[in-house]
C-alpha cells in the first residue's frame, strides 16, 4: 500500500502529518491517508521539501512563496492550483534558496513558439572537460503530463536534459537552428496535438534529423494512429491512458528502453544545401 502510494512521487503535490498518520495529495485531487509519519516519508522522498513540521511538499509544484510578514510569523508557499502551505519561522532561512532553484527549473516547462527552452545541466567539476549530455526533446499540449514527464526524467534518468515543448511548430523552429552538440538523443511527440503528423513527417524527411528515434504518444480511442505514425517513420507508437498512474507506468517502460538500453545516433553535421527530402524541398531549417 505505502510502496504503491509513492511509487511514482512526480504524482503527488504535497503531504500533510497527523501525528502518525499522513495524507498524501495528488495532483489529480485525490488524496490517501496512509499509517505513517511525515519522517517517514522525508527520508523516502529525499527530493521534498519539509515546509512545515505538518507538511510535506514536491517542489516542482511550488509557483511562488511569500517570507514571513513579522518576526514571529509564518510564511507560506503558493502551489500551481493556488492552494498555499505555511512554511515555518525557523525553516524559512534553509528552504529559500532551494526553493529558488527548484522555482527556476520548473518554470519553462513549456516553449511557446520561437522561444527557448532553459536547459538543466547536471553540475560538474571545473577541473575536468564537461561531456556534453543528451537531450529528450518533447511535444507535450497536456501541460500536467509535460510536468510529470520532467519530473520522471530527473528522478529516473537525471543525465539526460529536457526540453518539453507546447506545439511541434515551436519543436521544428527551435530544431532548424540546432547546434551539432545540441541535437536530440531522443524525441516524444503528443499524438494529440494537432500537427503531430506533420512534425513527424517533417523530421523523418530531413537528411540531417531523421536518424534520431522518435516515440509517437497515441491517445487512447484512436487506432488509426498507430499505422499513420509508423507509415510516416515513427520508431515507436504508443498508446497511453488518461490516468496520470498509467500514463507514468507506459513512459517510465518507453524510458527504459530507449534512454538505457538503446544506444542514441549521434547526428554529424551536412552541408546545408543537402538537407532535403525525397521530393526535393527542404523540410526544416
Amino acid at each position: 500500500m505505502i510502496q504503491k502510494a509513492i511509487q511514482y512521487p512526480a504524482l503527488i503535490k504535497y503531504l500533510k502529518g497527523y501525528s502518525n498518520y499522513s495524507w498524501l495529495h495528488y495532483c489529480d485531487g485525490t488524496k490517501v491517508l496512509v499509517a505513517k509519519s511525515l519522517c517517514y516519508f522525508e527520508k523516502k522522498l529525499p527530493g521534498f521539501f519539509r515546509v512545515h513540521k505538518t507538511a510535506l511538499v514536491n517542489p516542482h509544484y511550488i509557483t511562488d512563496f511569500m517570507a514571513p510578514p513579522g518576526h514571529k510569523m509564518s510564511g507560506s508557499i503558493r502551489l500551481k492550483d493556488g492552494e498555499t502551505l505555511p512554511v515555518s519561522r525557523r525553516r524559512w532561512n534553509h528552504l529559500i534558496d532551494p526553493m529558488s532553484v527548484a522555482m527556476l527549473q520548473t518554470s519553462d516547462v513549456f516553449t511557446p513558439a520561437g522561444h527557448r527552452v532553459a536547459s538543466e545541466p547536471a553540475e560538474r567539476p571545473s577541473a575536468e572537460p564537461a561531456k556534453a549530455a543528451r537531450t529528450l526533446w518533447v511535444v507535450m499540449a497536456d501541460e500536467v503530463k509535460g510536468g510529470l514527464l520532467r519530473q520522471l526524467i530527473r528522478e529516473r534518468w537525471p543525465q539526460w536534459q529536457i526540453r518539453v515543448f507546447e506545439t511541434g511548430s515551436s519543436l521544428l523552429k527551435a530544431l532548424s537552428g540546432v547546434a551539432e552538440p545540441e541535437s536530440p538523443g531522443l524525441m516524444v511527440l503528443d499524438g494529440s496535438e494537432l500537427r503531430s503528423g506533420v512534425t513527424l513527417e517533417s523530421i523523418k524527411g530531413n537528411l540531417r534529423f531523421r536518424r534520431i528515434p522518435i516515440v509517437m504518444l497515441a491517445p487512447h480511442g484512436n487506432p488509426g494512429q498507430a499505422e499513420q505514425g509508423y507509415a510516416s517513420g515513427a520508431n515507436s507508437v504508443v498508446v497511453h491512458s488518461n490516468d496520470l498512474t498509467r500514463f507514468l507506468q507506459v513512459l517510465e517502460k518507453i524510458f527504459r528502453y530507449w534512454l538505457s538500453v538503446a544506444s542514441a545516433p549521434v547526428i554529424a553535421a551536412i552541408t546545408p544545401s543537402l538537407a532535403y527530402n525525397g521530393r526535393g524541398r527542404e523540410c526544416i531549417g
